[in-house]
């Protein structure tokens, strides 16, 4: 019997089970990898490793945001034109409404929880130095990198 047929039969049941699903299992097995190899890196590395680690993940959040709005609109527009005429009057104003709806809703709830617990609160220093900051180069290509996203780079005091 081949690997597969060996694995599926008789009492093997919970690895049947875990090579039958093979995308979740390599998904769940990332992810518990991730995680340690995460807190493991988070307690060896220097401050300008860690940023060196999170720069990419930085530059994909910033190209996905850049891409939300676009993608919403284009989609909408796109089904809106499908649709014969006068169904697309009605759906147009419901999409719309609850477009906007659901906006208003997160920008609330993220009002709301940004009044309530204050994040990054606890990582403002209290004493500001004003002086020549010195970047070292690759510091100035990370920013100039950062720059071609599109959004406003704040420094991380």
């Amino acid at each position: 019997p081949s690997p597969h047929e060996a694995l599926t039969e008789g009492g093997g049941t919970g690895v049947a089970f875990w090579y039958k699903n093979g995308l979740l299992t390599l998904s769940m097995l990332s992810v518990v990898t991730g995680c340690f190899l995460g807190f493991l890196l988070h307690t060896l590395l220097y401050v300008q490793e860690k940023q060196y680690f999170s720069f990419p993940g930085e530059l994909l959040m910033r190209m996905l945001k850049m891409l939300i709005l676009p993608l919403i609109t284009s989609s909408l527009m796109s089904g809106l034109a499908t649709m014969d005429s006068k169904a697309c009057g009605k759906m147009g104003v419901i999409t719309i409404t609850y477009y906007l709806w659901t906006t208003f809703m997160a920008v609330t709830v993220g009002i709301i929880l940004v009044v309530s617990i204050h994040p990054g609160a606890a990582a403002q220093k209290d004493d500001y130095s004003v002086g020549k900051v010195v970047l070292s180069s690759a510091d100035a290509l990370l920013d100039l990198i950062r720059c071609v996203t599109g959004f406003q780079w704040e420094p991380r005091l």
